[in-house]
């Protein structure tokens, strides 16, 4: 939060600028550089959706996404890197097998996945969204095996193997001793915790993106390298509360200290990878297998010329290192954007991830 609130200001330091048309000069200061902030992820955001764009194998895409049960979010709460690194591999093996099982697919499918945490109203929600292409390699990789343009695999069927991966591997983690320092998590009140789990409705979706797969890339890329809300979304900010956007034209006003309690609910372990890539898509598939996959989809199954100039015209320009160093500058006085540097403005701090100072 510390970071957060000297994001930008001369705290962290920065660079005064002249403007070389009226000479009025301009400061521009550091961005604090963490994951959770609002205004400083941008350029990351935008750089991570362009090489995904370029990742985008011709063909259709679904959109999945996997969500935990309310009676596991106290543990995911407390054990977090824990329950979401069994998430995370739940999801993906739940994909992968399902598709290679040849009564459903038969190949070798790709899913990319992403953490939230949150939903509109920043209350604690973890689940993870997936973007899998509609098809897969066959075991010998010379054929593309396609899904139905409109139809995935059954959602009964998708939510019953995770529930299942899911929850071995939790029973599996326990007595592994990965809640052994919990001395209240006894053996008793982890399997009361568990049993109702095996009947109980898993939440789990399957769907074609609305507006093709360029669209499914850019609603995940807005949550990538932020946490559960951006400044767009604030109506009001006074002493007494905070007014945000939730949901349907509908506001959601809470006390400040309620709104930054909310807020850090979602901050993750420190280090933790919150998007990951399996199958066809993992980073030691990329220049292999997903290459193989590309090469059979355009011999093979050439997509319409619509979607292909849709998917062109619908995926963001890559930024270039020119675009991410280059401040994007307009002076105020009389709206130039020709500046030269004068003078480098010295942090208060070292670093911009030393520990703020104690008060």
């Amino acid at each position: 939060m510390w970071s957060i609130e000297h994001c930008r200001t001369q705290t962290l330091g920065g660079h005064l600028y002249k403007c070389t048309a009226c000479a009025s000069e301009l400061p521009l200061y550091n961005s604090c550089l963490s994951r959770y902030c609002p205004n400083c992820q941008g350029p990351a955001q935008h750089k991570w959706i362009a090489e995904r764009q370029t990742r985008l194998l011709p063909t259709h895409y679904f959109h999945l996404g996997f969500t935990l049960p309310a009676p596991l979010r106290p543990l995911a709460w407390r054990y977090k890197k824990i329950v979401y690194n069994l998430l995370f591999a739940a999801a993906a093996a739940t994909v992968l097998d399902l598709c290679r099982n040849p009564e459903h697919l038969g190949a070798e499918a790709g899913v990319t996945l992403v953490l939230h945490t949150w939903n509109r109203k920043l209350t604690y929600h973890p689940h993870v969204h997936g973007i899998v292409p509609g098809g897969g390699l066959d075991p010998a990789a010379d054929r593309w095996v396609a899904f139905a343009p409109t139809f995935f695999i059954h959602v009964k069927v998708i939510s019953c193997v995770f529930r299942g991966k899911f929850l071995a591997a939790l029973k599996a983690a326990y007595a592994r001793g990965a809640f052994a320092a919990d001395t209240q998590l006894d053996r008793p009140r982890f399997q009361k915790l568990l049993a109702p789990l095996y009947n109980l409705h898993w939440n789990v979706f399957a769907k074609p993106p609305f507006a093709g797969p360029p669209a499914i890339v850019n609603y995940l890329g807005r949550y990538t390298h932020r946490t559960g809300i951006s400044n767009s979304r604030l109506v009001a900010v006074t002493d007494q509360s905070v007014t945000f956007r939730t949901k349907d034209g509908n506001t959601c006003t809470l006390p400040p200290h309620e709104f930054i309690r909310r807020f850090l609910l979602h901050v993750l372990p420190e280090h933790f990878v919150k998007i990951r890539h399996y199958g066809l898509l993992a980073p030691g598939n990329v220049n292999t297998k997903l290459l193989r996959a590309r090469d059979l989809i355009e011999k093979d199954q050439p997509p319409p010329p619509d979607t292909a100039a849709t998917a062109v015209a619908d995926a963001p320009r890559a930024a270039t290192a020119d675009d991410l160093a280059k401040p994007k500058l307009r002076c105020p006085t009389c709206q130039g954007t020709t500046f030269s540097l004068i003078a480098t403005l010295l942090p208060e701090r070292r670093r911009r991830n030393q520990p703020p100072p104690h008060t």
